[in-house]
């Protein structure tokens, strides 16, 4: 059954040395399960003019626990997230093509009847250089 939800997501990075930088976005998507997992749809507007929209699907499996994002629009990429776990990806932007290493060091999720949590935790490395740590985190609450 495919629920609307009120999403709050929270993301900190910070690069190597530097203090961290943070950002919330609030918006609407989608939560349903299907084949064994769960999933979560949602747009999100990239800057200020408002074209430049990412489309967002975020699948979560539970055994093993492993997320993948997946970006397409105004930027495309795929993430997985698996605990202890290193991850080749791309990220694909209108000026070209970055290879992404993502190092997983933790996954908290919880799904209940009217809300979901998620937090991740990782290092990030752009072009074999690292980049950033990061912790997001993806509350979706059922919207009545």
């Amino acid at each position: 059954m495919k629920k609307e939800v009120l999403l709050t997501i929270n993301g900190k990075h910070r690069e190597r040395g530097a203090d961290w930088d943070g950002m919330e976005v609030m918006t609407t998507g989608t939560l349903y399960e299907k084949e064994n997992a769960l999933y979560l749809i949602y747009d999100e507007v990239m800057g200020e003019d408002t074209e430049d929209v990412s489309h967002n699907r975020i699948k979560i499996e539970q055994d093993p626990l492993t997320i993948t994002m997946t970006k397409s629009g105004a930027v495309a990429s795929i993430m997985s997230f698996a605990e202890n776990i290193k991850e080749k990806s791309s990220y694909e932007t209108p000026y070209g093509s970055l290879l992404m290493e993502i190092d997983t060091k933790e996954i908290q999720f919880e799904n209940q009847e009217d809300r979901m949590y998620l937090r991740i935790r990782y290092n990030l490395e752009m072009n074999y250089e690292p980049l950033s740590e990061s912790d997001i985190s993806i509350e979706a609450k059922t919207v009545m």
